[in-house]
C-alpha cells in the first residue's frame, strides 16, 4: 500500500501479511517492488513507514530496504490503538 501524502514527492508504505506468512522473504520481496514501482512509475522522492515500536522483525525488514529511524513517539495513534510508534524514512 502506498499512500501520497504530497504529490510527486512524498509516500508512506505500509504492508500487513497473515502471520503464517511472516518470516518467509515475502515481505522484503513485495516491499522491495514497491519501493522500485514508487521510484520508476510515481516518481517520488521519499518514502516514510510507520511501525509500531515493539514489532521488532518489521523494524529489521524496513531498515534492510534503507530506512532510517527517525523517531519514535509515545502513546500515538496506530491504526486505531495506542502504541509507541517509530517513524522511518528513506529516499527513493
Amino acid at each position: 500500500m502506498i499512500l501520497t501524502i504530497a504529490e510527486g514527492y512524498l509516500g508512506e508504505i505500509g504492508y500487513r501479511f497473515m502471520r503464517e506468512h511472516w518470516a518467509c522473504g515475502f515481505a522484503y520481496e513485495a516491499v522491495s517492488a514497491v519501493i522500485e514501482h514508487c521510484r520508476s512509475t510515481l516518481h517520488l522522492k521519499r518514502l516514510s513507514a510507520t511501525i509500531d515500536n515493539e514489532n521488532v522483525q518489521s523494524k529489521k525488514l524496513i531498515e534492510r530496504l534503507g530506512f532510517t529511524l527517525v523517531a519514535v513517539l509515545p502513546e500515538s495513534n496506530l491504526m486505531g490503538r495506542v502504541a509507541d510508534v517509530a517513524y522511518y524514512s528513506r529516499m527513493v
